[in-house]
């Protein structure tokens, strides 16, 4: 028998009460980092944007991860993040899917024809664009087996694809796809997007300007690969990790026609005044990371890099909330296997670094 069966019942007649008043009140901060452990639905009159980071998780024969395996090349991390992608496009309100580039880890039909699978179950569900990456081309800007999975034909008749650079010369250099932009309208607002090469040289970066003056009315945004990380091209192992970071001043690919990404900031996005969004991976040692800069038009430009490559403790997955209502886009990121949403990484600890809010007005463009 309990010693005081009044009070018991009391109590028991009294706690839901003092839990909805707790919740109300917001506390303890317990109850909303409970409700938030696992992506939500999104709202009405919201739609999201999904971000892929490098997927550079290939295993089997020929991959740097098991060079000498005979096994069949499979990539779980792609494959689950595009399932997701098709099982939440209602769920998640999705409207465009972008690829931050390093698609593969080396530029092998092997890993391309897995690459091409997985992206085939986004294709006529959803509009989609990729950056190509480093790992995804040769050192002098070479994307021909990109083109061949991915070029400008593939994408024939999709009224969302907008066009794609024309190389004047040689077509395996930033032809036929390799550099492209997208077209689409949510919540009464209207986009385009631009996929960039890896340190694209200056005649992309001529067309990407034009592209963002055609559609001048249009929100912009654009995809390039690198982005933000170390300032200085890295000397050391450590330097990856500790070196002072932001707009990177170095680059990788193209030689000397290539720009990095500072460069490719000053020759180009800064002159548009409606470019408000730049994604970005390729730093798997910074992982995520986000800037604000002021353009020459006096208005804030967000520069947001994530590439989870490194972290084995999940198959991160970006989205980006926009909530017209409230000026806000809201970026998650989450493990596409079950939803939850990251707690923090071994290299960033702070869940702020990987959920947060980015305030974006949504009112419409002024001619």
């Amino acid at each position: 028998m309990k010693p005081f069966p009044d009070r018991d019942r009391r109590m028991k007649r009294l706690l839901p009460l003092i839990i909805a008043v707790l919740i109300v009140a917001g506390w303890p901060p317990f109850f909303a980092r409970a409700a938030e452990s696992v992506l939500s639905p999104a709202p009405e009159g919201s739609f999201s944007i999904v971000v892929i980071p490098d997927t550079q998780h290939y295993l089997g024969r020929g991959t740097k991860a098991q060079p000498t395996s005979t096994n069949e090349v499979t990539n779980s991390v792609l494959d689950t993040h595009t399932r997701w992608v098709v099982d939440n496009l209602q769920r998640q309100r999705i409207v465009f899917v972008t690829h931050v580039g390093d698609l593969v880890d080396r530029n092998v039909p092997d890993q391309w024809a897995v690459a091409r699978r997985c992206m085939d179950r986004l294709h006529n569900r959803v509009p989609y664009g990729i950056a190509p990456g480093n790992h995804d081309m040769k050192d002098d800007g070479n994307t021909s087996l990109f083109q061949a999975h991915f070029g400008a034909a593939r994408f024939a008749g999709m009224p969302w694809y907008g066009g794609a650079f024309n190389h004047p010369g040689d077509p395996a250099i930033s032809g036929n796809g390799a550099n492209s932009f997208q077209l689409f309208s949510a919540a009464g607002m209207e986009f385009v997007i631009l996929h960039l090469e890896c340190n694209a040289p200056d005649d992309v970066l001529a067309w990407a300007g034009g592209v963002l003056d055609t559609h001048s009315k249009r929100r912009a945004i654009v995809t390039t690969h690198m982005g933000l990380g170390p300032l200085q091209k890295p000397k050391r192992p450590e330097d990856f990790v500790t070196a002072p970071k932001g707009r990177m001043q170095w680059k990788k690919t193209h030689g000397a026609c290539g720009n990095t990404p500072q460069q490719m900031w000053d020759k180009c996005f800064r002159r548009h005044a409606n470019l408000f969004l730049i994604l970005s991976g390729d730093q798997s040692r910074t992982q995520a990371m986000r800037l604000v800069s002021t353009n020459d038009h006096g208005k804030p430009v967000h520069e947001v890099l994530s590439d989870y490559m490194q972290d084995r403790d999940g198959y991160w997955l970006r989205i980006c909330r926009f909530l017209p209502a409230a000026n806000r886009i809201e970026v998650k990121t989450f493990d596409s296997r079950d939803g939850r949403l990251c707690p923090g990484t071994k290299l960033l600890p702070d869940a702020a670094q990987h959920q947060f809010s980015i305030a974006c007005e949504m009112t419409p463009i002024q001619p």
